[in-house]
């Protein structure tokens, strides 16, 4: 990246980067499948997709004028109807913006651009020849288009002073902290509201019940957006917080019956498990009957013992396991690394917490996902694994659940 350095693209979108120092860049508008073959192509330094002419356009603009080498703009794709980001460029190329930082010319919602100067506007047009292909997506024609753009490169542009000095200002904010206290829920005049789940209709279960416990409203559905719409066009919430919560709720039980999750109110998500596999944990628990695992991943049975580390540290080789790993590097092939994680289970949910202990996890193709792909054993993951303890701390993983997304360690 000899004339960018290591940190471009300088601003975070949705884009593929192929060769930095090369002349061409591609705004694939809302076509997904073309932004990485695109992006593979030489003469390509950055392929990526937009959806807005606002924010979506002044990062575009961002990441060229703080690549000297982009000196072309292809624009293909799927056109956006609302935004019409294709357009707006194109007319951007064209007109420029107006005093009040309007692209002059564009026809879709709201295309202003509040948080770039005019100075980087005017870099921008005399940087790239924009080319509007907005519609095309064969690949063999934007290959070719591609080569064609690629043979007449002029060079890396040479901005004046003025426009330099203004470049990759970018977007400042405000720092704030997360945290706060939210009203108890009793305060809210309208009732509260029971959350579950029928996997087997697919269906999200919400029930109101007003402040004196009485039955009130049912709502089923299968989107939370939509669920919490509708609760607030009934107007049956009256606080900001407890919307917010409700949201959260909703969209993780949208999430479990997306992904065969079990769903508890005020919980984190949790696979569901085999009855037998499950024995030790309900009774370690005290909690209800779990959901049965999809046929295709059964559980290991028999009933495996889930590990804490006093216990891990006294194991005998070729002892069958049930541990947690969270995953710190990938030391050879189909070897996990990483810190051993101690599952409590004193609380009314299960806690995972990190030790020092290190383990390592081997597995094959042999091995079956519960939850999760080969391709989700990556650096950070958290996972369960089921398998043989070997020497060395070394667990052949026989079957594995990947929970990066549904758990966290404390």
């Amino acid at each position: 990246m000899s004339s960018t350095g290591a940190s471009w693209p300088v601003v975070p979108g949705t884009y593929k980067v192929g060769d930095p120092n090369a002349p061409v860049a591609i705004c694939a508008l809302t076509s997904e499948k073309l932004m990485n073959p695109l992006a593979s192509l030489p003469g390509v330094a950055i392929a990526g997709m937009v959806y807005t002419a606002n924010l979506g356009i002044a990062r575009i603009i961002t990441n060229i004028t703080t690549n000297p080498s982009i000196r072309f703009l292809l624009i293909c794709g799927k056109e956006s109807e609302l935004f019409k980001p294709g357009q707006s460029l194109t007319a951007l190329a064209e007109n420029g913006v107006d005093d009040s930082k309007r692209i002059v010319g564009a026809a879709g919602y709201d295309p202003v651009l509040p948080t770039i100067a005019p100075q980087q506007v005017e870099q921008f047009r005399k940087q790239v020849e924009v080319v509007d292909w907005a519609g095309e997506d064969d690949l063999q024609a934007l290959e070719e288009r591609v080569k064609s753009l690629s043979a007449r490169n002029p060079g890396p542009f040479k901005a004046d002073g003025a426009s330099a000095s203004t470049v990759a200002a970018g977007e400042a904010f405000t720092v704030i902290r997360p945290g706060g206290q939210r009203e108890p829920l009793i305060y809210d005049p309208k009732g509260y509201f029971v959350i579950s789940i029928d996997q087997d209709q697919k269906e999200i279960i919400l029930r109101h019940y007003l402040p004196d416990h009485t039955p009130a409203h049912e709502m089923r559905g299968r989107g939370a957006t939509s669920m919490l719409l509708g609760l607030l066009r009934d107007g049956l919430v009256t606080q900001l917080s407890h919307a917010g919560y409700l949201g959260e709720e909703l969209a993780k039980a949208q999430t479990a019956l997306q992904f065969g999750l079990r769903y508890d109110q005020d919980r984190l998500l949790r696979p569901r498990e085999s009855p037998v596999a499950a024995t030790t944990e309900q009774q370690a628990m005290g909690s209800e009957k779990q959901g049965t695992t999809p046929p295709q991943a059964p559980l290991k049975k028999p009933v495996v013992e889930l590990y804490t580390l006093k216990q891990l540290e006294s194991i005998s080789p070729d002892a069958d396991v049930d541990v947690f790993l969270s995953v710190t590097d990938l030391p050879r092939e189909h070897v996990l690394g990483g810190r051993f994680v101690e599952p409590d289970m004193s609380g009314a949910s299960r806690v995972l917490r990190g030790t020092p202990k290190r383990i390592e996890v081997e597995w094959s193709q042999a091995s079956r996902f519960a939850m999760g792909t080969p391709q989700d054993l990556v650096v950070g993951a958290i996972l369960r694994v089921f398998g043989k303890f070997d020497k060395n701390n070394l667990v052949h993983g026989e079957q594995i659940i990947v929970l990066t997304k549904v758990e966290k360690i404390s």
